[in-house]
């Protein structure tokens, strides 16, 4: 904020304008233009305009001095682009549904198998997923069975312990892994789970496994895209998958956060590459229904809002308020 504030508000001082509520669309337009003249990256550019915009939307929750309207209509062209593209994209549903299958039942590589479904299942990066040992699996008091990995992005910047909560075909694929490994690891002398017969037993490097282990994968099974082309899988794409599973079934972002082990919503919201109807769909079933219950100290207040927003409108009217 300190690095792009200072041109916003020398902008302001320029034009005479003294609060955000004098802004309108085309100053936010002539803000624009005023930037180009500086020469700045558009990525740059972006965050400055992108700076105003947050200000402009938090001050419109909270009751601010600030304009009610949206007025920045410009911020898309220089940063969301940029942003979208070099967003991890979850795997396409009829491309995700092929690979789990072909993992689950035809796969005769265990370790290609186990990668699959573990990171399916859980969302774990491929290095967490590698770093699993003997004897990961363990039960609650209650009856849940979780399995303990190794997080290497951690905030306090060392390796931890993590406890993540699985199904019945992560612990089974896990079971299976031990046992097709046992014989290596008395051989290497390791623990780790995902181990080849290279010199004797050595663990599976992450930096290989898309290229030597899912591309041949997608290529013996055939798995294409839309366009006919070999589907090009990456690790990370499982991680952005299950993110966005866990949202369209309502999944709470403090619970994936916590799932994933995230210090900030800001990387949890990374992959929230949901589509734009997705979206609105889930809006609607949340916060629209009549049996919609919404928690929380200003429960009262946000449903005296939606009641505000929305009495009286059309149908093409509510559209427009949840767009």
């Amino acid at each position: 904020v300190n690095g792009f504030l200072p041109r916003f508000i020398k902008y302001c001082d320029a034009n005479g304008i003294h609060s955000f509520c004098e802004l309108t669309k085309a100053h936010f337009m002539d803000f624009s233009r005023w930037l180009n003249e500086d020469n700045l990256a558009n990525s740059y550019r972006g965050h400055i305009l992108h700076t105003v915009e947050e200000i402009i939307k938090v001050g419109q929750i909270k009751g601010w001095n600030v304009p009610q309207t949206n007025i920045a209509v410009l911020t898309d062209n220089y940063i969301r682009k940029k942003d979208d593209d070099e967003k991890t994209k979850p795997i396409p549903e009829y491309v995700f549904n092929r690979i789990l299958h072909h993992a689950i039942h035809d796969e005769q590589d265990i370790l290609v198998k186990a990668g699959i479904i573990i990171q399916s299942q859980t969302g774990l990066r491929i290095s967490e997923v590698l770093s699993i040992r003997k004897g990961c699996i363990h039960t609650t008091s209650d009856g849940h069975v979780y399995m303990s990995v190794t997080l290497c992005k951690t905030e306090r910047g060392e390796p931890v312990l993590h406890k993540v909560f699985i199904n019945e075909l992560v612990s089974d694929t896990i079971r299976e892994l031990e046992t097709h490994t046992e014989a290596l690891r008395v051989k290497s002398g390791l623990q780790e789970l995902f181990l080849s017969d290279y010199r004797g037993g050595s663990c599976i490097s992450a930096r290989s496994w898309t290229k030597s282990r899912l591309s041949r994968f997608i290529e013996k099974w055939n798995i294409r895209d839309s366009k006919g082309n070999l589907y090009t899988l990456a690790s990370h794409q499982f991680r952005a998958t299950f993110v966005r599973e866990l949202i369209k079934k309502k999944v709470p972002i403090s619970h994936i956060m916590k799932h994933l082990s995230h210090v900030s919503i800001e990387m949890t919201a990374h992959y929230l590459t949901l589509r734009e109807e997705e979206v609105k769909e889930l809006y609607s079933e949340i916060i629209l229904c009549q049996d919609s219950k919404i928690a929380g100290i200003r429960a009262s207040e946000i449903k005296n809002r939606l009641n505000e927003a929305f009495l009286g409108k059309t149908e093409a009217e509510v559209e427009q308020v949840i767009s």
